[in-house]
């Protein structure tokens, strides 16, 4: 279990010599009694008044991060390890602390560089590698994260997340070999990790067979009900097979998990407008974007939610930067096109559905291109096949 590291404030108020200091002491020891009795909103409020008196406290700074952290406040926490960061940047501790929090938010770029340091602290140096190569995961940076996870499975050979990620990695870049050995691995260890379910999961999704894919998920939240995003993928599952009152739940129980996580708002969102509910979408998406404000997904559902309700002004907005970050999604030109045309700028309205043609039109271009290159390929081996 990937753990914080609390310090305990031990203070003799001998040690200061200012009458500022002596009373900030006396608050971060009443605060480190009111912590160690799991009376957290008593002991951030001693905390708080402490470095009123005496901002320099690392150590104060640290538990304070711990208590938010405890809480799940994890942008409170990421603030106030920082500042034990910023005051103390060679205590590699911290900097696992850090980084352990901005990977709990979701916030895998900035959580490297911490996590990197942290994987000097010699009682955190297998955690760190293994956070750090699920950030480089995350990041889609495979063969970074096999680095990382290798190192974390020297110390961990059978630790069950290590090894999922690995399956994942080394099939990404096309290691067919490395990958099944460590599913193997995987399936020999831990035959009922949740894991090894979400991966059976994924292979039946993989080959068209839903309702294997819906088991195998199932079985996973049983045997790790409260694990983060196993909920989320048995929602995916649903609503990628568009059984879309049957993925409100999951997903649904996914936020309650994992409060931090947007995508659950987004398909939420999707799932309401498919039911005609553009305001309960509209509400999904937004929290979908305070969650993650660069959720481009979740920018064009708002747009197309104020876009059903009627409010042009507000949807076009949303669906002008959803275009801009996503020029070659033809679905964001379509939206936009309908809104400038509901808003009596047909001229505009029509360049965009034009676009929508023309991205539709390159996309069965490179198709047929790609089936008469496969064609041809075909033609010349079977012609040379011929030839003695």
């Amino acid at each position: 279990m990937v753990a914080l590291v609390l310090t305990f404030l031990s203070i003799s108020t001998h040690a200061f010599q200012l009458d500022a200091r002596q009373r900030a002491a006396r608050h971060f020891a009443r605060a480190s009694m009111l912590a160690k009795e799991h009376k957290l909103p008593e002991a951030e409020q001693e905390y708080r008044a402490g470095l009123e008196l005496d901002p320099t406290s690392v150590a104060a700074y640290n538990n304070l991060g711990v208590l938010y952290f405890e809480t799940g406040d994890f942008r409170r926490s990421a603030n106030a390890f920082s500042e034990a960061h910023r005051l103390r940047p060679d205590d590699t501790d911290i900097s696992f602390n850090l980084g352990l929090v901005l990977f709990k938010a979701g916030n895998c770029m900035n959580a490297i560089a911490p996590l990197s340091a942290g994987t000097a602290s010699p009682s955190h140096v297998t955690d760190a590698h293994y956070l750090l190569g699920a950030c480089y995961y995350e990041l889609k940076k495979w063969r970074d994260s096999i680095k990382e996870l290798k190192s974390a499975e020297k110390n961990r050979p059978d630790d069950d997340r290590i090894l999922f990620l690995l399956f994942n990695d080394y099939r990404n870049i096309g290691e067919r070999a490395q990958s099944l050995q460590a599913a193997a691995q995987l399936l020999k260890s831990h035959p009922d990790s949740p894991f090894v379910y979400e991966m059976l999961g994924e292979a039946h999704d993989a080959a068209g067979q839903p309702r294997e894919a819906e088991q195998e998920f199932k079985q996973a939240i049983a045997a790790s009900p409260h694990a983060p995003e196993l909920h989320f993928l048995l929602g995916y599952l649903y609503w990628r097979w568009k059984h879309y009152p049957e993925a409100v739940a999951p997903f649904k129980e996914e936020g309650r998990i994992n409060p931090t996580f947007a995508p659950p708002y987004y398909y939420l969102g999707d799932i309401a407008l498919k039911q005609r509910q553009p305001a309960q979408a509209l509400s999904y998406f937004q929290k979908a974007l305070r969650l993650d404000p660069s959720y481009t997904q979740a920018v064009l559902g708002a747009g197309r939610a104020y876009e059903q309700l009627g409010q042009y002004e507000k949807a076009l907005g949303f669906l002008r930067t959803a275009a801009q970050k996503m020029p070659d999604d033809p679905e964001a030109h379509y939206w936009l096109g309908r809104a400038l045309i509901h808003m009596g700028r047909a001229k505009e309205g029509q360049e965009e559905l034009a676009e929508v043609n023309r991205i539709n039109a390159a996309r069965q271009q490179e198709a047929q291109d790609l089936l008469n290159r496969a064609a041809q390929t075909r033609r010349t081996e079977k012609k040379g096949s011929t030839l003695k």
